[in-house]
């Protein structure tokens, strides 16, 4: 009988270090697509709506394209009324961990 505990002991154990470590990369995995608008406009002192349109019209969605060029940030930061540092700060705060390497 001791080695029939010992063995589901063993079991025990192995199950709930192969839930842990799928609850942990399945979390990963989930990571929102879409740039979180409502807190990158507030960071910048602008509402949503103004953001996103604004952003719509200087640098076109490109899911997998090149990053916005310097003369785009110019433009984008100039009609939101803040500096291209300011704007730089707050897009990297909100950059998706998948970019960070790019």
């Amino acid at each position: 009988m001791r080695g029939l505990g010992y063995r589901l002991t063993d079991m025990l154990v192995i199950a709930a270090c192969s839930l842990t470590f799928i609850a942990v990369v399945s979390s990963a995995r989930h990571e929102p697509r879409d740039p979180p608008i409502g807190l990158i406009a507030q960071d910048l002192g602008t509402t949503p709506e103004h953001f996103q349109e604004v952003a719509e019209k200087i640098v076109p969605h490109r899911p997998s394209g090149p990053p916005p060029t310097e003369a785009q940030k110019k433009e984008l930061a100039a009609a939101l009324y803040v500096s291209v540092e300011q704007l730089d700060t707050v897009m990297e705060k909100y950059r998706p961990l998948r970019l960070h390497h790019r």
